[in-house]
C-alpha cells in the first residue's frame, strides 16, 4: 500500500459538516492491489475487510479498537479463492454476511463472518459482466441487484432460506436500462430504498426510488443532464447523520472532494462541504458508525 488518508466526518446540530483528519491508517496487504472493501458490524464490534488480489485473500480487521484507540487494528489474513473485485455485507436471518463478485466471474459468492473467521457456504450463477452488484432490504426481505452498464441488463434475485441449505437467491425481476450507468450509491430515505447513479453515455444523473414491490424495478425521482463535475468524479458513496439522514460524497481524480446532503424529496441535493485530499486514490473505504462516518483513502 502506497498511501493512505484517514478522516471522519461527523454532522453538527445545524447540519454544517465537519471534517477531521485522523492518523494515517496502513492496511498490511503485502504489496498487493486493495480490489475492494465493505464494513460490518458483529457483536456492537464494527470490522472492516479489504479484498486483494495476487493472491486472492481478505484482510479483515477492526475498525476501530477502543482500548488501543487504533483504527484498522488486529490485521488477519485470510484466503481466498476467489478474485474479487465487488464487496458488500448484509444482514440474513440476524447474522452478518459477505457477498462477492467479480465481472469475469459467472457466480456470486456468499460467505458467513463472525469477527473472526470467513466461511465460505454458497455461489449463485448470474453471469458475467456485471458492474454493480449491491444487496438491499425490502420490508422483511433481503434482495440484491445486478446491472452490467454495457449491455443494459440489470436483475433483482431474492435471498431466501431453503429447507436443506443455509442460503439460495431467486430472480424475482430482470429488465433492460441504458446502458452506460455507473457509480450507484444506495441510500435509505425511512424505510425506502434509492440511488443515485451517473450515466457516461447520455451524460445524465438520476435519483431512482427502488421499489414499491418484490417484482418491480426502480423509477426516477430525479432525471436530468449531468454537469461536468458529476461526469468527471471518480467514486460516489452515500452516508448518514445520527437522525439517518442520507448524505453522498463525491471524488474526483485530481483530489477535489464534494459533501452533500440529498433534499428531502429526493429530487436533488445541497453542497455542504468541498474538500481537496490526496489525487489518485484507488480506493475509498467509508465505514458507517455510531455518531460519525469515517473515510479511508488508499492508494495502492
Amino acid at each position: 500500500m502506497k498511501a493512505s488518508t484517514l478522516m471522519e466526518v461527523t454532522v453538527q446540530p445545524d447540519n454544517v459538516l465537519q471534517l477531521t483528519p485522523l492518523p494515517d491508517a496502513h492496511i498490511e496487504s503485502q504489496g498487493q492491489a486493495v480490489t475492494a472493501s465493505t464494513s460490518v458490524d458483529v457483536n456492537d464490534c464494527s470490522y472492516s475487510i479489504f479484498a486483494l488480489q495476487s493472491p486472492n485473500a481478505f484482510i479483515v480487521s477492526k475498525t476501530y479498537d477502543v482500548k488501543t484507540q487504533c483504527y484498522f487494528s488486529q490485521q488477519v489474513s485470510v484466503p481466498s479463492d476467489y478474485p474479487i473485485d465487488t464487496l458488500h455485507s448484509f444482514y440474513f436471518g440476524g447474522q452478518p454476511w459477505l457477498l462477492s463478485y467479480h465481472q469475469d466471474s459467472d457466480y456470486v459468492q456468499f460467505y458467513r463472518f463472525d469477527g473472526e473467521t470467513i466461511t465460505p457456504v454458497t455461489e449463485i450463477r448470474v453471469g458475467q459482466g456485471f458492474t454493480t452488484v449491491q444487496p438491499l432490504y425490502y420490508r422483511n426481505d433481503v434482495f440484491f441487484v445486478a446491472y452490467n452498464k454495457t449491455s443494459g441488463d440489470v436483475a433483482k434475485f431474492q435471498i431466501v432460506a431453503p429447507a436443506y441449505s443455509a442460503l439460495y437467491a431467486q430472480k424475482v425481476w430482470s429488465d433492460t436500462w441504458a446502458q452506460g450507468w455507473t457509480r450507484f450509491a444506495f441510500f435509505r430515505l425511512g424505510a425506502e430504498n434509492f440511488f443515485i447513479k451517473t450515466n457516461e453515455k447520455y451524460l445524465k444523473v438520476n435519483i431512482d426510488h427502488f421499489m414499491d414491490s418484490i417484482d418491480l424495478g426502480s423509477h426516477p425521482v430525479l432525471n436530468e443532464s449531468a454537469s461536468p463535475s458529476m461526469l468527471s468524479q471518480s467514486d460516489v458513496q452515500t452516508f448518514y447523520d445520527t437522525n439517518q439522514t442520507p448524505y453522498f460524497f463525491t471524488y474526483q481524480p485530481d483530489g477535489a472532494m464534494t459533501f452533500n446532503r440529498f433534499d428531502g424529496n429526493c429530487e436533488g441535493w445541497k453542497l455542504a462541504l468541498s474538500s481537496q485530499q490526496t489525487a489518485d486514490i484507488s480506493l475509498i473505504h467509508n465505514v458507517q458508525l455510531n455518531e460519525r462516518t469515517l473515510i479511508l483513502l488508499l492508494q495502492n
